[in-house]
């Protein structure tokens, strides 16, 4: 399957579009994506360009196109090192030799005028804004980077980008303006012409700037063909929403936007179909629906947020509940002997230094210090003498330090588990990036075994065909031959003969099924005697001047020197008339040859185990095998035979008298039971009378049965 990659600035992407695409290739996306749920044949990697993993992604698939999204695209500002960024993905297509690099740029990188330098006549493009000169600049770029890398780029100048639903562009934002009551701004004047191009046209375009293989690169203006302005998209935003504000700024715009995608229909035969202005008004209420539903969500997420601010809340709440309890308890136990020995208040200190760390530590110690003054006061105690006497300063220290040392214990616990879990987090989403990786490799890994063993000539395929092709059995070796030529072949007009001692006769042994009704059993050598000279050199005959009657090619199966057997293709497709299907056609027949000589030589050495002591007649073994051939050639049409059995059950004079009567093809046996058949291939009821006549002459009766009792 073919592989893109999607990287930049991909946030512009919905997920409708992405499946899309995935319908004709295998997606990978490396950035932010809206695709939420993980789809066939769309694999999401949160990871920017400039990250090693970028990299690893192209030792796992064999990208075939990838796609750079430009932070000018649709409207955009620009990226953050834009530039640097287009660098490294050309770097990467370098190293590892991929075909093609589309850039999505935008028209507005043709803003410019051309104007001449303060000295000599030197000429320069001045722009209009910072955005157009930083598009233009990444055009620049691709074309500098392209020839200095080697790398076939396409880039696509497009206009602003429209879809059903999609926050992050460019109509995205007006709606969400709209929405909010906001004034729309716009960067040109009334009547500057505007252009949009829907997503499903522009993913269209991807696949086939992907399946064209003989581009060699180059600049095009990937525009919808409507001629508006952006007088026409206010006028259709306010039937959408009369109280819109908008306004213009105004920039100059020199760009002349090409009518039609001339260049894109010459080159990948692309038509843009759809005409957003058209669907200003619907995209509108979809999006109203969309973001409802959304607002509806974020009660959710709005209470999230508050339980998490609300733990420093509740933080400071509990800080102020237990000083209140612990200045009860002090007071109302001041007289008590046994909380003479008990601080409360440096009780209060430990467990909010424990519990919350240094800093509500040092609040709760701070406090504590203000009610230690208030009560050094209420005892008469002035703040010189508060200051100047070291003495007093012990409880101060004691409480600072307290909540000091309990708040550092409780924040470092406490850094260190954090740490962890980022450590972990980390450690995780490696992890998880490198068992994506690892997956997709298997999935590659799968694609490409049955590919190579799917292909018609692959050594998958011939290994496999050999296997079927092992056969002690000559009448296996027809059928399961059939099948391997018909499969790699790719051709269901297919002939097997074998030939008579005296080369004078060919006689059908199997054929494909659309050839059992319109071929004869018997065919004359005399009658294709082109072909027998060509056959009888070892060379493959090839119909190339199309002489009705002849076979389209042939080629003979010899035992020492002398052709047994002759394979032939009565038709074939016009692709299948050059050196390459010749050459596959003459190495499967030797394949056939190879095994079919092996069957026969293995049935000539156990001669003595198959037949009768001094007769034709095979014992009831082989018989079976042989009926159990034909049974399964004739339900699938390739093949037919007649069974007959005879009535006289004397085993050594039947065979005297059928000798010279039964074909070299033909075969007689005897059941378990002494019974004698004679097993006719090739035969059927409408021709048997020929053969039925012959035994009548001779006096031999019998009965025609279709299995053996």
């Amino acid at each position: 399957m073919t592989e893109i990659l999607i990287c930049g600035k991909t946030e512009i992407f919905t997920e409708e579009a992405l499946l899309k695409l995935a319908e004709g290739c295998r997606v990978v996306v490396a950035g932010k994506a809206v695709q939420r749920k993980k789809q066939k044949n769309i694999i999401i990697y949160k990871i920017s360009v400039m990250e090693e993993q970028f990299r690893q992604l192209f030792d796992v698939y064999s990208f075939q196109t990838v796609f750079y999204v430009s932070g000018y695209a649709d409207g955009g500002e620009g990226s953050f090192g834009e530039l640097q960024q287009l660098e490294r993905v050309m770097t990467v297509c370098r190293d590892f030799q991929v075909n093609k690099l589309t850039v999505l740029s935008s028209t507005d990188s043709c803003n410019y005028f051309i104007d001449h330098a303060e000295k000599g006549d030197i000429l320069r493009k001045s722009y209009y804004s910072n955005r157009t000169f930083g598009a233009g600049q990444l055009e620049e770029a691709c074309s500098f980077y392209g020839d200095r890398l080697g790398v076939s780029t396409v880039v696509l100048q497009m206009p602003y980008l429209a879809d059903r639903i999609n926050e992050h562009n460019f109509l995205g934002s007006i709606y969400q303006k709209l929405y909010e009551k906001q004034k729309i701004l716009f960067p040109y004047h009334r009547d500057t012409p505007v252009d949009f191009l829907s997503l499903s046209d522009l993913t269209e375009l991807m696949l086939e700037i992907t399946e064209e293989t003989e581009d060699e690169g180059g600049v095009y203006s990937a525009v919808s063909g409507y001629n508006y302005t952006y007088g026409d998209l206010e006028d259709m935003i306010r039937l959408a929403a009369p109280d819109a504000e908008i306004l213009y700024e105004k920039y100059p715009y020199l760009a002349e936007i090409p009518d039609y995608p001339s260049g894109l229909r010459k080159k990948y035969g692309f038509i843009p179909m759809d005409n957003v202005m058209e669907n200003i008004g619907a995209y509108y209420r979809t999006f109203l629906r969309e973001v409802v539903k959304r607002r509806k969500g974020l009660a959710g997420k709005l209470s999230g947020l508050l339980a998490k601010t609300g733990k420093g809340v509740l933080k400071y709440a509990e800080l102020v509940l237990v000083f209140i309890i612990a200045e009860f308890i002090s007071k109302y136990t001041s007289d008590s002997i046994y909380f003479k020995f008990v601080d409360i208040r440096l009780f209060f200190i430990l467990i909010m230094g424990t519990v919350y760390g240094m800093r509500t530590g040092l609040v709760a110690a701070v406090l504590e210090c203000l009610v230690l003054i208030r009560e050094y006061m209420h005892m008469g105690m002035s703040g010189t003498i508060l200051f100047y006497n070291i003495e007093n300063w012990i409880p101060f220290i004691v409480y600072l330090m307290a909540g000091s040392i309990t708040g550092y214990i409780s924040d470092k616990k406490d850094n260190a588990l954090i740490f962890l879990k980022r450590e972990y987090s980390l450690l995780r989403d490696k992890y998880l990036f490198l068992n994506e990786v690892y997956q997709g490799a298997i999935e590659n890994k799968g694609e490409f075994k049955k590919q190579i063993l799917g292909f018609k000539d692959s050594f998958g395929k011939i290994f496999d065909a050999v296997q079927k092709l092992n056969s002690e059995l000559p009448e296996r070796i027809f059928y399961e031959g059939l099948k391997v030529l018909e499969d790699i072949l790719e051709n269901h007009a297919i002939a097997i003969y074998t030939m008579d001692a005296s080369q004078q006769f060919g006689r059908l042994a199997v054929c494909s099924n659309s050839l059992l009704t319109a071929l004869t059993k018997s065919v004359r050598i005399s009658d294709y005697q082109q072909v027998y000279d060509v056959a009888t050199k070892k060379r493959v005959w090839k119909n190339s001047e199309m002489i009705p009657g002849q076979p389209m090619y042939a080629c003979g199966i010899f035992r020492d020197e002398t052709m047994v057997l002759m394979v032939t293709i009565w038709e074939a497709e016009v692709e299948q008339y050059g050196m390459h299907y010749m050459n596959i056609f003459q190495i499967m027949c030797g394949l056939v040859q190879t095994s079919f000589l092996r069957a026969m030589e293995y049935e000539e050495m156990t001669a003595s185990q198959r037949y009768y002591p001094d007769t034709h007649t095979v014992y009831p073994q082989r018989l079976r095998q042989a009926l159990d051939i034909q049974k399964a050639m004739k339900e699938e049409g390739i093949a037919d035979y007649v069974l007959i059995r005879f009535e006289d059950g004397d085993l050594k004079r039947l065979d005297e008298r059928l000798t010279g009567m039964v074909r070299a093809n033909d075969m007689l046996g005897m059941d378990e039971k002494g019974n004698i058949y004679l097993l006719l291939v090739q035969m059927n009821r409408k021709n048997f009378h020929i053969v039925g006549n012959r035994l009548k002459s001779l006096g031999i009766a019998y009965q025609i049965v279709e299995d053996i009792t």
